[in-house]
């Protein structure tokens, strides 16, 4: 009768725990900090004093937040994150981020993109929404679609291209070829290559 008790009690411990455990799995809160810059940034959650980590250069990483682990940043009432950003310098002593990464208040499943400031210096950050990462320029061979060499405005506009058209053609021929093309992709779009 005691074996039968131990195993029952047992049992009902076990399912208990497990949907606790699942509940806090199911509280988990990811947002993503997109790095544009050529240096390590490095990002602190405000609301709870957690350190999430240092994101590399030109890279996509997801901090996450799990109750689970005393880590949910996440405001209870509002739902919001209030994180900082910086860049890291590069002698490993100082760290320097500009106005709009110093206080960051985010929901789950936000985006952000960090890219350098005019001065050089300092970092800007701004949030954005998935598909805008999400979807790279193409190759220049896919995106000449009629495959004649170049690319003309018709399949710059299909591929984000339109905008500033003349900036990226150099020989104002209403055409982009191979070189132009990178330039251009290169200027806009630093996920190029970059697996994710």
């Amino acid at each position: 009768m005691r074996l039968r008790t131990f195993f029952k009690f047992t049992s009902i411990s076990a399912v208990l725990l497990l949907l606790a455990v699942s509940s806090a799995f199911a509280q988990e809160k990811i947002f993503t900090v997109i790095n544009h810059t050529d240096g390590v940034i490095r990002v602190w959650g405000k609301s709870n004093d957690y350190k999430f980590g240092r994101i590399k250069a030109r890279t996509i990483t997801d901090c996450t937040c799990n109750a689970l682990y005393n880590k949910d940043c996440f405001d209870k009432k509002g739902n919001k994150a209030k994180i900082k950003l910086a860049l890291e310098d590069k002698n490993g002593i100082d760290l320097w981020s500009g106005d709009t990464c110093t206080k960051l208040y985010i929901e789950p499943g936000t985006f952000i993109d960090v890219t350098m400031d005019i001065d050089g210096r300092h970092i800007k950050c701004a949030l954005i929404d998935d598909y805008e990462v999400r979807q790279p320029i193409p190759s220049f061979e896919e995106a000449d679609t009629n495959k004649d060499g170049i690319i003309d405005e018709k399949e710059a506009e299909a591929i984000q291209l339109k905008t500033n058209f003349k900036e990226y053609d150099d020989d104002l021929n209403k055409e982009l070829n191979p070189k132009e093309f990178d330039r251009a992709v290169n200027k806009i779009n630093i996920f190029r290559g970059v697996p994710f």
